[in-house]
């Protein structure tokens, strides 16, 4: 197994990194996917850039609890923003291989 060719041994096909994340029939009431590799980038980083946004906000009040606030905020959307890019970097390999495999996009 390769680092841009991951694959199912039992099968010889390409498996997507985080098929929970791009499921097209979600069930629930709060759906949230994102199918390509750019739409989780722009989403993981709006999510950091409004972490340290509102961080930097909290930080500027100087109060204790303002910056308990802060720190969790940059904790919580820093964290979700990042997670998303390092899915969006690992997807975008897969979907090069995809496209190279197939031929065609795999959403």
């Amino acid at each position: 197994m390769s680092g841009t060719r991951p694959t199912d041994p039992a099968r010889g096909e390409l498996v997507e990194p985080f098929p929970w994340m791009s499921k097209g029939a979600m069930e629930g009431r709060y759906k949230f996917t994102l199918k390509s590799p750019t739409s989780e980038a722009i989403t993981g980083t709006l999510l950091l850039l409004a972490g340290i946004l509102c961080s930097v906000i909290l930080f500027g009040r100087g109060a204790g609890g303002a910056v308990a606030l802060a720190v969790l905020l940059i904790v919580v959307f820093g964290g979700l923003g990042i997670f998303l890019l390092v899915m969006a970097a690992s997807r975008a390999r897969w979907v090069r291989a995809y496209r190279a495999l197939h031929g065609r996009k795999p959403y």
